[in-house]
């Protein structure tokens, strides 16, 4: 027999404080067990993920780079051959190719417009999620520099030849979650509405838009990390979900982040191209000559931004969320003082 006494566990990570208490444990027997759970993410948190993966990113930019040129380069070869067969199908469907044809084929898709969308997804899905399996190549190169400090270029490649049709699939229910739904109600509002979307309904439904997608990227944001990590489709979305739901914070705080990079990089020429229209007024061309400076800073900007997604946000981006997957699931993470080859 043990005399009664007191032991206490405290574990820590950036969003959980774990605390198990144990009290009167007496020989081999267990009492009074209980877990206390308390978020502790904060902004600092977020800046120290997205602080941290930058700096990975910029060391490794040059990889990414080519790994990107190469995978789109790979993925547009296949995408002309699955596109292929199906234009020649369609060409030998509607030869010969006239004006009484191309008539025809309008009036068919005014009277049919819902088979018209039907078949409209089914085209979107397959070529999105054809590039999305890039998308899950990059991850893997970012879950290898995460757990080892360092990553070339190549790794994309072997990613995609042993996962193609994981990332594949991946890809197609990703689309399905995220793309397909905005796309359907703005069709069938549209449709329903004659094919006149005024300014409060179309405003209305981009509000949808945006909490939809911006709510179902959150919930799938651990996706591509936990199928590189080796985890099955049906797997990783609910591994995902649980995450998101679980760790609320931190990854809705991390996707909040990065939308907000988003609208401070891309945001002027958005507001520009919005604002535009009301300055510019039939017979007043000094208007235009008075914004002439401020619209060449704005697409001086919107230039270096999109510069700055290709080598070194989008990058950033994905290291982000395979940093934060593994911390969430207590997965390896590389010390930041390895050496990260430049390809």
């Amino acid at each position: 027999m043990f005399g009664t006494h007191q032991t206490i566990y405290i574990r820590l990570t950036p969003s959980l404080i774990c605390v198990k208490r144990l009290i009167g444990y007496k020989s081999k027997r267990l009492m009074n067990l209980y877990t206390v759970y308390t978020m502790s993410t904060t902004f600092r948190t977020i800046l120290d993920d997205m602080k941290t993966s930058l700096k990975q990113a910029s060391g490794s930019a040059l990889s990414y780079f080519l790994a990107n040129l190469g995978m789109v380069i790979v993925v547009s070869i296949l995408a002309m051959l699955i596109a292929a067969p199906i234009a020649i199908v369609a060409w030998v469907a509607f030869a010969p190719i006239s004006e009484v044809t191309m008539v025809a084929m309008r009036d068919w898709a005014l009277v049919n417009p819902l088979v018209l969308g039907g078949l409209g997804a089914l085209v979107l899905i397959p070529f999105v999620s054809l590039f999305l399996v890039v998308s899950g190549s990059i991850y893997g190169m970012s879950y290898d520099l995460v757990t080892t400090g360092e990553t070339k270029a190549e790794a994309a490649f072997s990613y995609l030849k042993r996962k193609f049709l994981t990332f594949m699939g991946t890809g197609a229910i990703l689309t399905i979650i995220i793309l397909l739904p905005p796309a359907i109600v703005w069709g069938l509002t549209s449709y329903a509405m004659g094919y006149v979307v005024t300014a409060a309904i179309s405003t209305l439904l981009t509000v949808f838009t945006f909490v939809w997608v911006f709510i179902t990227i959150g919930l799938t944001s651990m996706v591509f990390p936990a199928v590189v990590s080796g985890k099955g489709v049906q797997e990783a979305f609910k591994e995902s979900f649980s995450l998101a739901t679980r760790y609320f914070d931190r990854i809705f705080g991390v996707l909040t982040a990065i939308v907000l990079l988003l609208a401070a990089t891309f945001g002027p020429i958005i507001i520009a191209g919005l604002a535009i229209p009301a300055f510019i007024q039939p017979g007043v061309p000094m208007i235009t000559f008075a914004l002439f400076p401020a619209l060449v800073g704005i697409m001086l900007w919107t230039v270096v931004s999109v510069f700055l997604w290709l080598f070194l946000f989008l990058p950033m981006v994905r290291i982000t969320w395979v940093r934060v997957y593994q911390e969430l699931t207590g997965g390896t993470i590389a010390s930041q003082t390895a050496v990260i080859p430049i390809v």
